[in-house]
């Protein structure tokens, strides 16, 4: 019978396991994206056993073979997560409502940046800071909004960025990219048709395609940078969603690495730029302070 949580059963049967058969746990337990898409013969490789080694494992932890590893191992990453968040109950006053909505946020922000990989981020960093555009992709409310957000996030840094949520502009867009571009797709599931779509015409046009979406997901395998999250989706209306908090959350660290590393100049365009639209232009000489990339712009505009 499967374990309900394949990842937490493969950490805590390694002791029990066959020389070879650990050496296959602690290679998926060290790179469950690999473990995830890889062959037997590339997974045989990475542990240096061999592949009738690498079905003994399979049968060990319970699945039935290689292909039905995968998919437990896709299920568990997806869903079966060290938390969840706790439903609204009818009965719950406000007092409850607040507490288990900001509960939920904090623990989800807080393990996406355990799960978070930090090279891989330096490497998005690295990517974007170097761009000659970027493009952010995203549908719906959740995803579309993030994109929108980020254009506006980058376009501060005086990087030329645009945010596209329709499907049809999305696709059009990606095949204008060329080499030295960036295609950064939005999707917590990974799944939408439009967004995957685009990110492979982006590719096919030689342009650097990164991704912010949950592992496991098709998008993940299709960019070149994932940055990959371990969220669940709210499962009922009463269930707070996290994955658009950490989107954001992860979009802003992204910023703010982005404006490290270009330096002092392009912040202190945005220290001009910023007091141009207040109308207020800072003249003090021993003034060093440089606007954050999250500031809000609007906070003293009128309605």
């Amino acid at each position: 019978m499967p374990a309900p949580n394949l990842i937490p059963h493969i950490r805590g049967a390694l002791a029990t396991l066959r020389p070879a058969e650990r050496k296959v746990a602690e290679m998926v337990l060290s790179d469950v994206d690999f473990a995830m898409r890889a062959s037997i013969t590339e997974l045989a490789q990475r542990a240096e056993v061999s592949e009738p080694s690498v079905t003994r494992f399979c049968r060990t932890v319970g699945a039935v073979g290689l292909r039905d590893f995968k998919m437990q191992l896709a299920q568990s990453v997806a869903g079966g997560l060290p938390y969840a968040s706790a439903a609204v109950a009818r009965d719950d006053d406000i007092n409850a409502l607040l507490d288990k909505v900001a509960e939920a946020a904090a623990e989800g922000i807080r393990h996406a940046r355990e799960a978070i990989d930090p090279a891989v981020v330096e490497t998005a960093i690295a990517a974007l800071s170097g761009a000659r555009r970027v493009y952010f992709f995203g549908v719906g409310s959740g995803s579309g909004i993030a994109a929108q957000d980020a254009a506006l996030r980058f376009l501060r840094l005086d990087i030329a960025a645009c945010a596209f949520t329709d499907a049809h502009l999305q696709r059009l867009y990606a095949g204008l990219l060329e080499p030295g571009d960036v295609a950064f797709a939005i999707s917590h599931s990974g799944r939408s048709v439009e967004v995957n779509e685009s990110i492979q015409i982006a590719k096919e046009r030689g342009a650097t395609t990164i991704a912010l979406t949950n592992a496991g997901s098709r998008l993940a395998w299709l960019v070149d940078i994932p940055l990959l999250l371990r969220l669940p989706g709210a499962v009922d209306p009463n269930t707070p969603g996290v994955s658009r908090l950490a989107h954001l959350c992860m979009l802003d660290a992204l910023a703010i690495g982005v404006a490290l590393r270009l330096g002092p100049q392009t912040l202190e365009k945005m220290r001009h730029a910023k007091a141009r639209l207040s109308g207020e232009m800072s003249h003090e000489v021993g003034d060093t302070s440089f606007p954050s990339p999250l500031d809000d712009d609007d906070a003293d505009e009128s309605d």
